[in-house]
């Protein structure tokens, strides 16, 4: 696979294509492939000698292959980026950071289209000096619930195979969402939430899945995460900013983190979309899992089940805020599910709606997976008695196991 770089033949072109030939040749490839763009066709020999003028100026490194194409210069990019099985495109940021230009840059509009990531340079000493040797690259790592920011967990590990990478693992978060999130109390809206933070750190250190020179922050949101990303960026001084991108079109990508970081972040950024084929560098460990159970005899079932995929087993039972329980009683039944030679941690939880007082207990308890029995309703049964299992899984973002009738 080639790296693809985009050039306008400006001083920052050229220490983007300088960064791209270094990340090549760290890690073996043959040669890097130049694209430039031109929208008049009659301009194409005076475009060619300063092409040609720009590969020769290179130093040494991965042979330069110049391609010159009449077009538009996101679309042609991204063409070459899936013509060549390309896996990164190295383009020059082109707008200063807080200028007035928003839309239209044809690094943002690549980001939109394209089905790899794309590193944005702002300075490429950072990058130059870590694919020599010479130093560790401090990376701001953005975390969300995204299939993107999976994607661009495993392209951090895989960087990371490389050479070394410190990385701080950063999320934003909104007092009264990630209060209902892990079924806590809401505070004040304006003031940080240590509880909150705490589980979030725990939970950005659990998803990463590796703690060698890794870091986490958390930033109270008050307006646009965007904003608080380029903010917690400047304070941890970090060299660049990895983002998954929902890759937003027209209007829509005035307020996308993706497009704010890129537009406001003074250091590099790396963005990872959602159709990016990323391989798997990293296997997430099960290992706690929560079992919900109504504590009849099919949905004690899902028990056993538990522990034959994880080691460290929550169950939980659900009863109505307002119930009237001995719950000294259902703490032993609870017990009592843990099959022979075994142990579980038994826990009450009271809430309206059983699949959302399930998620939460999983989100604050930190679990990996979920197993719960469905009684396997149907039809009009179905339809007005609803299903826990189906609003659990549509309630959480976690793995969910489930143990059907036979």
């Amino acid at each position: 696979m080639s790296i693809i770089c985009g050039t306008d033949l400006s001083a920052a072109s050229a220490g983007a294509l300088e960064v791209a030939r270094a990340l090549a040749a760290q890690r073996g490839d043959a040669d890097v492939i130049l694209v430039y763009v031109i929208e008049d066709e009659g301009a194409v020999d005076a475009a060619r000698a300063k092409l040609d003028a720009q590969v020769a100026s290179a130093g040494p490194g991965p042979t330069i292959l110049p391609e010159l194409v009449v077009g538009a210069a996101d679309e042609t990019l991204v063409s070459f980026a899936d013509t060549e099985a390309s896996d990164l495109i190295v383009i020059a940021s082109s707008s200063k950071p807080g200028s007035l230009l928003r839309l239209g840059t044809t690094a943002e509009r690549v980001i939109a289209l394209t089905r790899v990531p794309v590193l944005v340079v702002r300075d490429p000493a950072p990058w130059l000096r870590f694919a020599r040797g010479e130093r560790q690259l401090r990376l701001l790592l953005g975390i969300d619930d995204s299939v993107a920011c999976e994607l661009g967990i495993q392209w951090t590990h895989a960087l990371r195979t490389r050479g070394p990478v410190e990385v701080v693992l950063g999320a934003i978060y909104y007092p009264d969402d990630a209060a209902h999130h892990y079924g806590l109390h809401a505070r004040a809206l304006v003031d940080r939430d240590p509880e909150i933070e705490r589980l979030l750190a725990r939970d950005l250190m659990h998803r990463f899945g590796d703690t060698q020179n890794v870091v986490a922050r958390t930033r109270r949101g008050l307006g646009r995460i965007g904003d608080h990303v380029v903010e917690l960026a400047n304070e941890e001084k970090v060299d660049a900013i990895v983002v998954g991108t929902g890759q937003k079109t027209g209007l829509d990508r005035l307020g996308s983190v993706s497009s704010i970081i890129v537009h406001d972040a003074r250091q590099s950024v790396i963005c990872v979309p959602p159709t990016a084929n990323i391989p798997t560098m990293r296997v997430p460990q099960i290992a706690n899992i929560l079992v919900a159970t109504d504590l009849s005899p099919f949905a004690n079932r899902a028990v056993p089940y538990a522990f034959s995929i994880g080691s460290e087993i929550h169950v939980a039972h659900v009863v109505d805020d307002d119930a009237e329980i001995d719950e000294a009683d259902l703490r032993n039944q609870i017990l009592s599910l843990a099959p022979t030679g075994k142990s579980l941690e038994p826990h009450v939880v009271r809430g309206d709606d059983s699949a959302h007082a399930i998620a939460q207990t999983a989100a604050r308890l930190g679990v990996d997976a979920i197993c719960i029995a469905s009684h396997g309703r149907s039809g009009i049964s179905r339809a007005l008695v609803g299903s826990v299992a189906d609003k659990l899984i549509r309630a959480t973002r976690k793995p969910v196991m489930v143990l059907r009738p036979g």
